[in-house]
């Protein structure tokens, strides 16, 4: 990275850190009005519609934090406009907190009104706020400590109705401030240490497929009723369309396709092992990897009798090759020649991302 461009990193993320603030104050003010039983704003007056269709998205990711900055908002949507992309993936929930106050209306707002199509990304049952707020939905440990997984996260409980209620609140208040669609990340059980894992709710017998099958059900089922036009997409890791057992972790790509509209496995190459489809370095082979991960899925969805749109996340962050434009373009093109048109979700954890990638030569 550039001297000059981490300047300007190090520049944001001080003004996101004072932003930030404000989009959880106001998500906490907002949150405790709903308790009180005032009657929710009816917000789909205040934004213009949109023409893109869930089919045709081509995405880039932004964290809450770069959404809270007004020039980061502002070089994302001169980016959106001047090339093929037409849509953003806003984080209003991740492990530390929920952002959807009156500055993410104003951010949705913003995105609206020059056509791009907004996604609210929500991280399910890998939650350090909630887990340390309310322990008794927690996983803990057999000492009885709160249980952390790779990366020292910690997660609450994915069999918990409780959570999966908190879940659906959480939705219908990002569609509330203006999202077009809510896509859930970290819908599956916890990967790691599991074994000295207790749960406060889940009963250890039932198959993690059928709970996560239950909750997919349940949640789709609770926001299509308040909310019938709303679009629910799914992440996914990428190996549910190579393994159709649950990976441990009770995901499978053909459940999720019965229930939401969209399913996004997320085809990162660098994230295989090496000797994935002969390859010695995975990454360096983006096309191969995407194309034969979208072509072995196949079959899994249709015994499952999918439905929905698969809508892949893509690889734009430099791990293990370097993704310049073609490699970025090699994964494109591979989507499209496995039949699921020119759709996708870019992830880039920095934020920062090149027009060029995202031009019409690519």
């Amino acid at each position: 990275m550039k001297k000059s461009t981490i300047v300007f990193v190090i520049i944001l993320a001080v003004l996101a850190g004072i932003a930030i603030r404000g989009f959880e104050n106001g998500s906490r003010l907002i949150s405790e009005a709903d308790n009180a039983g005032e009657k929710k704003a009816e917000v789909s007056a205040d934004f213009p519609p949109v023409s893109v269709s869930p089919e045709n998205v081509r995405a880039v990711y932004l964290t809450a934090a770069a959404a809270s900055v007004p020039s980061w908002v502002e070089r994302t949507i001169k980016l959106i406009k001047s090339t093929r992309l037409n849509a953003v993936v806003i984080n209003v929930k991740d492990s530390d907190g929920t952002y959807l106050g009156e500055g993410m209306k104003n951010t949705v707002k913003k995105f609206r009104e020059q056509g791009i199509y907004p996604i609210a990304r929500v991280v399910v049952f890998q939650d350090n706020k909630l887990a340390e707020s309310e322990p008794a939905l927690a996983l803990h440990d057999s000492a009885g400590n709160l249980w952390s997984g790779n990366g020292g996260y910690l997660w609450v409980d994915p069999a918990s109705k409780e959570v999966w209620d908190k879940t659906v609140a959480v939705s219908e208040r990002a569609l509330d401030v203006g999202f077009m669609e809510v896509n859930f990340d970290y819908i599956r059980f916890p990967d790691g240490d599991v074994d000295s894992i207790t749960f406060p709710a889940y009963d250890n017998v039932t198959p993690a497929v059928e709970v996560l099958k239950n909750f997919f059900k349940y949640l789709t089922g609770k926001v299509r009723e308040a909310r019938p036009k709303a679009v629910l997409s799914a992440d996914l890791f990428a190996y549910t369309l190579l393994r159709d057992n649950g990976l441990g972790v009770g995901q499978r790509a053909g459940d999720a396709g019965q229930f939401f509209d969209v399913i996004s496995p997320m085809i990162y190459p660098s994230h295989y092992a090496a000797g994935n489809f002969n390859f010695p370095n995975p990454a360096t082979e983006p096309y191969q990897v995407v194309f034969r991960t979208l072509e072995s899925g196949k079959p899994i969805l249709a015994r499952a009798s999918s439905t929905a749109i698969i809508r892949p996340w893509i690889q734009d962050f430099d791990m293990g090759a370097v993704y310049d434009k073609q490699m970025v373009g090699e994964e494109m093109r591979a989507i499209k020649d496995a039949g699921y048109g020119d759709t996708w979700m870019a992830w880039n954890p920095t934020n920062i991302y090149e027009a060029d990638k995202f031009s019409s030569g690519n």
